[in-house]
């Protein structure tokens, strides 16, 4: 048993691999049902119940730029509706994708700014992908508003299992997703969907739920999204219940408030959902409120699905990563970059490398 090993053992984590009943999964079958298990108890317990009334998605272009940075892309800005028969939203989102390519892969990028990938998106275009953007609070505000802006208006509240805002951004990526299969010549094989921060959160769940998503990418996510709960340092649940991130999560999830050893689940709950498709985990090795070793360590634990069905999972020494250090050989690709709290260029890069190396 290796040190990383141990100290999950040390952590004594819900079982992944063992249905609520107590049985064994044993078969793909089984994982099938086992995730839905999870899916049920995340919501419930965590992130909160999307809407589930019936709807339509709308898009209409409304500007397109034929030479978008210096003739290299096609850039379309779409104006997405969504309807209900008792409520609407709506929000804009830009689509850019290189010029040259016949079925380009996509990142699907939740944005903290109206500008393309937060600014990066020249970069992006350069190593071959598209980009579909959004400026996440225009899907719905962070902020208090009594969940009344944007698609917070889908359905009614309750003090328990209502869905949080981080909920409502991911279900708001998923519904981008229709429009852009249906709509645009992307590879529809090939969508990735990537935040950082509380987008990072967002990232795994919507990458978690919407199994059109071909590869998830999360960068320094934390408490919440890929770090494990269980001897976390940093943020922990009582954190979240702050003034404004309360709101990302159903109120079930706060009962939980200096009581990590009793969640039912943990964060590789969250990053089992995407078994057996891509996933990606980036930490910072300064990021100590995001703690990078309980974000590593929630890769190597959910890595025994993958190995469970036939494939890689994390491929990584057999000890902590060290600064600089990338596992992409397996289905969950990692990375420790030097530094603090921060979507950076080399994060990029390195997230880039990893999507051409397994062309998903």
């Amino acid at each position: 048993m290796n040190l990383v090993e141990r100290e999950l053992e040390m952590r004594r984590l819900p079982q992944l691999m063992l249905f609520q009943d107590g049985g064994p999964v044993k078969t793909a079958e089984d994982w099938k049902h086992r995730r839905e298990e999870i899916r049920e108890l995340l919501c419930r317990e965590c992130f909160g119940f999307p809407p589930r009334l019936s709807y339509e998605v709308r898009g209409q272009v409304v500007n397109t730029q034929e030479d978008a940075y210096g003739g290299k892309a096609v850039r379309q800005t779409v104006e997405l509706e969504i309807r209900s028969p008792y409520s609407h939203a709506s929000f804009p989102f830009t689509v850019t994708l290189p010029k040259g390519e016949a079925r380009p892969p996509l990142f699907l990028c939740l944005a903290f700014t109206p500008s393309e990938a937060d600014g990066l998106g020249e970069e992006i275009l350069d190593g071959g992908f598209g980009i579909a953007s959004v400026y996440y609070q225009d899907m719905t505000a962070d902020y208090y508003d009594s969940h009344m802006s944007g698609l917070g208006r889908f359905c009614t509240r309750n003090q328990f299992d209502s869905w949080g805002k981080l909920a409502m951004w991911a279900w708001g990526a998923s519904r981008m997703l229709d429009w852009i299969l249906e709509h645009t010549c992307a590879d529809a094989d090939r969508i990735a969907v990537i935040g950082h921060s509380r987008l990072g959160k967002t990232a795994l769940l919507a990458g978690g739920m919407d199994e059109r998503f071909s590869l998830t990418v999360s960068n320094d996510s934390g408490g919440g999204g890929a770090a494990l709960f269980r001897q976390k340092t940093g943020e922990h649940i009582c954190d979240l219940y702050g003034k404004g991130s309360r709101l990302w999560f159903a109120g079930n999830f706060f009962r939980y408030c200096g009581r990590e050893e009793e969640l039912p689940f943990d964060q590789h709950f969250l990053l089992a959902l995407t078994v057996p498709r891509h996933l990606y985990i980036a930490s910072a090795s300064r990021d100590d409120w995001a703690d990078p070793v309980s974000e590593f360590l929630s890769c190597a634990a959910v890595s025994e699905v993958y190995e469970a069905l036939g494939f890689p999972g994390l491929v990584y020494p057999g000890a902590f990563p060290k600064e600089g250090d990338c596992f992409h050989e397996g289905r969950i690709g990692y990375h420790l970059r030097k530094g603090t709290h921060y979507l950076s260029r080399w994060d990029w890069q390195k997230i880039m490398e990893y999507r051409r190396m397994h062309q998903v």
